[in-house]
């Protein structure tokens, strides 16, 4: 026998042709290899998750089976109302591994002779079914098999019921049970239509091909729902070539960068205002207060970036939902105004976003318009929802974050407005700031004076006396600090906060304006009275409210060119950082920083300046003392306010 033989199978080596056959069967696997293992490597599946709450599993059943004004099914009740079961309040839970299933049971039972009822016996109690969820990969149907069951009695104690009445329920409430079932395949259609938009027109076809291979895998039964496993071959839209990378837009793709913020900002606004007639407690005010603004903010400092990361929109959206999906699953799956199945649909898209995002960039997906439009109809009703960035007051998302009715209205007159005036103005504006800074590289300091916003017309005399000049400057500073103390004092009313904090919250107030604006609503700007608007071209007036931050929330016009307004909008937001955000944070842990009344006004124009998140930032900067240039600059004008040395405010009103 060859040596070289030695490897073969056993079972080859008593062959006389050992060698060839052991090198035929080489030759064959080799080539099995090389035929099949591309596709075996090419081969990306993930798992999209179906994930059914107890919750919304009992609102899927009860919108199905118990949908009845009384919530209720009669299993069985003759004419003569001698045997009668009727069933109601489904609830889920698990147990031991299992899906436990929960029903309400009434039954009379009784001897029929001679058209009458004799003997009848009434018993009420639960019975409880141990099941385990089963799919079937054909039409998506979710059905439930019953491993096991047990009787409790009215009080939920473990129960003995006679042979007669068990031979009721067994014959009619476990058949009933049995045969429940739960269409899915309204919910993964309206997954794959959503799956669909969020890819890029140029790769639609690797997108229906990735959408085709979706089928069902294994269902968990978890501690809080039953969690379907979709498998899903990614491989057609998955491209090592795209990465995550920062880029130099043009005007064109600065524009198209901005829709598809603003489509994601129109759409989480349409989701909150989703929860207008839910009932939200304090703290769930706060996290959608806290979220919003946040986001907003972070798309303020990517505006003022020279590149911009091609996934910003993207990741924005993801962490947004992240933070608010436990919220929205609290109150969304529980509004019967929902289509149950709707609510799953939508839930279920948003988890396969997830999971698709995770994967990273080499996917390719992208927010569109489109996308988040299919997305909100799930819980629209399937009609068509309205996600136009409106520049108008919502006053459901005011009342959704705690704010109360929109301000009332200022005698103070608003010039007209342009004619050909669109909403995208402030668009076109930015647009255009960025392109310019890029294309001459130059840096503008961000605590810089505010600059003067677009030209109004000359003949709007009511305006003169809010510009400042080395003649009316005393009067002129008299008169803005009324109006400050004026608005301060309508705002700590609301509260009937102590005086201590009403006197913190007026040098604040003055500190923030001469801070912001050097108290300045309006500019001349040659020979024209203009608003004061932000380096960036995002705030505007005395308090310099940011428009986009702000968006839903005031009358943009009015912080434009209503001093009135704009201050009583400051206060309001200084307010809320105040009262709802640092107060509330102090009662839950004890900062030994915010202990002194500084720190606090400190604390606070960070907040102001750029959002929720700078609380914690803020405070690790005094920490470290690291402070901003604008954290400085604050905490100087707020104790010039302090210290009563108002005249230094010359210095930036009129040079001297």
């Amino acid at each position: 026998m060859n040596n070289k033989c030695t490897n073969c199978m056993p079972e080859l080596l008593a062959h006389k042709n050992c060698c060839t056959l052991c090198i035929k069967l080489k030759i064959l696997v080799l080539t099995l290899i090389f035929i099949f293992l591309p596709g075996l490597l090419l081969a990306k599946n993930v798992t999209l998750p179906i994930t059914i709450d107890y919750p919304l599993l009992r609102s899927i059943v009860m919108s199905q089976l118990f949908n009845n004004p009384e919530k209720e099914v009669e299993l069985l009740n003759d004419p003569k109302e001698c045997k009668k079961i009727v069933i109601s309040d489904p609830d889920f839970s698990e147990e031991n591994s299992l899906l436990r299933f929960e029903i309400k049971v009434r039954i009379k039972a009784g001897a029929d002779f001679m058209n009458d009822c004799y003997l009848p016996v009434q018993w009420e109690g639960y019975v409880v079914f141990f099941q385990t969820p089963v799919i079937e990969a054909e039409n998506w149907i979710l059905s439930f098999k019953t491993r096991d069951s047990i009787v409790l009695n009215n009080k939920h104690e473990p129960g003995v019921i006679a042979g007669a009445l068990w031979k009721l329920i067994k014959g009619n409430v476990h058949t009933y049970v049995d045969a429940i079932q739960i269409d899915l395949t309204p919910c993964v259609n309206d997954m794959k239509f959503f799956l669909s938009g969020i890819f890029p027109e140029k790769i639609q076809p690797q997108a229906e091909t990735m959408i085709g291979s979706m089928k069902p895998g294994n269902i968990e039964i978890q501690n809080k729902a039953v969690q379907i496993g979709i498998h899903t071959d990614v491989s057609s839209v998955y491209d090592n070539a795209r990465t995550l990378k920062e880029e130099h837009l043009n005007d064109v793709e600065l524009a198209g960068f901005i829709r598809a913020w603003e489509a994601m900002d129109a759409f989480i606004v349409y989701v909150i205002g989703s929860l207008t007639d839910r009932p939200l407690n304090e703290d769930e005010k706060d996290i959608i207060l806290e979220i919003l603004l946040d986001t907003r903010y972070r798309f303020i400092a990517e505006l003022t970036r020279p590149v911009h990361e091609n996934d910003f929109v993207r990741n924005q959206f993801i962490i947004a939902w992240d933070n608010l999906s436990v919220l929205f699953k609290n109150h969304i799956g529980k509004n019967l105004a929902v289509s149950p199945l709707g609510s799953l649909a939508f839930f279920s898209s948003m988890d396969a976003l997830k999971v698709l995002d995770s994967i990273g960039p080499s996917i390719g997906i992208e927010i569109s318009n489109n996308g988040l439009i299919r997305l909100a109809r799930l819980i629209a009703d399937k009609t068509t929802p309205d996600l136009f960035y409106s520049l108008k007051i919502d006053e459901n998302l005011r009342q959704i974050m705690g704010l109360g009715p929109k301000l009332k209205e200022s005698s103070e007159l608003i010039p007209d407005e342009q004619k050909d005036y669109k909403e995208d103005f402030l668009n076109n504006i930015i647009k255009n700031l960025i392109s310019f800074l890029k294309r001459t590289n130059i840096f503008i300091n961000p605590y810089s004076e505010a600059m003067a916003a677009e030209q109004k017309k000359t003949d709007i005399i009511h305006l003169e006396k809010w510009l400042p000049s080395q003649s009316n400057i005393f009067e002129y500073l008299k008169n803005i600090r009324q109006i400050l103390k004026n608005a301060s004092e309508k705002t700590v009313s609301k509260n009937k906060r102590d005086q201590e904090y009403q006197d913190l919250f007026y040098l604040i107030v003055d500190a923030v304006a001469w801070q912001e604006s050097c108290f300045r609503q309006f500019k001349r700007n040659r020979g024209e009275i203009e608003y004061l608007r932000s380096y960036n071209n995002t705030s505007v007036g005395v308090m310099q409210i940011n428009e986009r931050v702000w968006r839903g929330i005031y009358d943009q016009e009015k912080l434009r060119w209503n001093i009135h307004y704009n201050i009583e909008a400051g206060c309001e937001i200084v307010d809320l950082y105040l009262t709802r955000y640092i107060f509330r944070k102090m009662e839950k842990k004890k900062y030994k920083f915010l202990e002194n009344k500084d720190n606090i006004a400190r604390t606070l124009y960070a907040l102001y300046n750029g959002g929720p998140g700078e609380f914690s930032k803020f405070l690790e900067r005094s920490s470290e003392e690291k402070f901003y240039l604008s954290d400085d600059l604050f905490y100087e004008k707020y104790l010039w306010v302090k210290n009563n040395q108002l005249e230094n405010a010359s210095i930036c009103l009129v040079g001297k």
